[in-house]
């Protein structure tokens, strides 16, 4: 019997697991949570876990992320100073039996307004992502498209989507739980550090510009593990947008002047600055907030 079985008998046995689960992705511990899931998916032994040893970081990787860097150099108005970007599945394939499910990426660009991304450091960034009435930045991303994939979590993803046992109800008190169940647990964690791992690794090899952070997460997927990639120690101050300079008027001839009151000049309205005008003229019902897709996103 695996060691899993017997700590998720109980519901607080597998929560406590889980925090620990969690802390190594909020920390970025990733090479460590990659040694423990190995350790526990080769003592398991089952089909599945041999299949998330076969789908290793190595064969997971993100396209698109050259338009990503420069959307975020070409960006108009304030400055992209924070990147929110998850992976989920279509809810309308769910039941599809005999297809493959390949996830899909959600992507968030966002400036310092309303949170300053260029000041927060990674626990900031992690504690506001799972601030109970979420960050202070949902539904505040920029009207950026960019449009990012992430290849190799298919097999493993459609694996899960049709898993036979991804619940464990313990109205019994059981003294153990079902194997089949610890390996979809082991396997959705698995998933996601493959996830995460493909975003840590395309954030060293090609940086975004402005040292912007990636806060990274699942969105309707379990687990709901979020963790910051590209972020340099220190405040990162944000960068500045350069205005150009008003062109002077043509002389008029002193017949021509005509005395009045001069009102002081103000600097013309930013694209963001439009479009929280519209915003504020057309107001829309705030989404319900659920999981990740409120946390990272502010969608419904």
């Amino acid at each position: 019997m695996h060691e899993l079985q017997t700590q998720f008998a109980t519901q607080e046995g597998e929560e406590e697991w889980m925090a620990v689960m969690h802390e190594y992705f909020h920390r970025g511990e990733l090479l460590n949570a990659q040694q423990y899931l190995e350790m526990q998916l080769q003592s398991l032994g089952t089909e599945l876990a041999t299949r998330c040893l076969i789908d290793d970081p190595d064969r997971v990787s993100i396209s698109g992320w050259e338009e990503l860097q420069e959307a975020i150099e070409l960006a108009e108005g304030d400055a992209i100073t924070g990147v929110t970007l998850a992976i989920a599945n279509e809810a309308d394939r769910a039941f599809e039996k005999g297809q493959v499910h390949h996830p899909y990426m959600m992507l968030g660009l966002y400036s310092d307004d309303p949170f300053a991304f260029s000041q927060a450091d990674e626990a900031k960034l992690v504690e506001e992502a799972l601030a109970e009435d979420g960050p202070a930045w949902a539904g505040f991303d920029e009207d950026i498209e960019v449009f990012l994939e992430c290849d190799g979590l298919s097999a493993i993803n459609t694996a899960l989507v049709h898993h036979k046992e991804r619940h464990f109800f313990r109205d019994n008190a059981p003294q153990e739980a079902p194997a089949r169940y610890v390996e979809y647990v082991l396997a959705c964690w698995w998933r996601a550090l493959l996830f995460h791992r493909a975003v840590e690794k395309i954030c060293r090899e090609k940086p975004l510009p402005n040292q912007v952070p990636v806060l990274a997460g699942m969105v309707d997927m379990k687990p709901d593990a979020v963790s910051v990639h590209g972020l340099v120690e220190g405040q990162r101050p944000a960068p500045q947008v350069v205005e150009e300079e008003p062109q002077t008027a043509e002389l008029l001839p002193a017949s021509m002047i005509t005395r009045r009151e001069v009102e002081e000049m103000k600097e013309p309205p930013s694209g963001a600055d439009l479009r929280k005008r519209l915003a504020q003229n057309e107001p829309e019902p705030e989404p319900e907030k659920k999981g990740l897709v409120a946390r990272l996103f502010g969608r419904n």
